[in-house]
């Protein structure tokens, strides 16, 4: 509960962690129990990781938006293969 009042604080964080530690060491159950949440508890992203972003198989018309989980491309080139003046965007140079 003191951890859920202040979920920043270290030092909670580090006083729940010793708790837990001592718990787990005095009673096999509990250890059993912790391990098997902790390896469930791995399983859950929690927003950190590289993102590696990249564009292949050709020109993209239009805008691309990439994200962390997701990339969204642009639709396909008018039919024909050619891009009109019209469709290509500005540089931004």
């Amino acid at each position: 509960m003191a951890l859920e009042q202040a979920p920043a604080d270290p030092a909670r964080g580090q006083l729940l962690s010793t708790v837990l530690a001592v718990r787990a060491a005095l009673d096999a159950d509990f250890r059993t129990g912790l391990q098997q949440w902790h390896e469930r508890a791995k399983l859950v992203r929690t927003g950190d990781g590289d993102v590696h972003n990249s564009i292949s198989g050709g020109h993209q018309y239009g805008t691309v938006v990439q994200g962390r989980d997701l990339t969204f491309n642009s639709p396909l080139p008018p039919p024909g293969g050619q891009a009109r003046h019209e469709d290509v965007p500005p540089k931004p140079w």
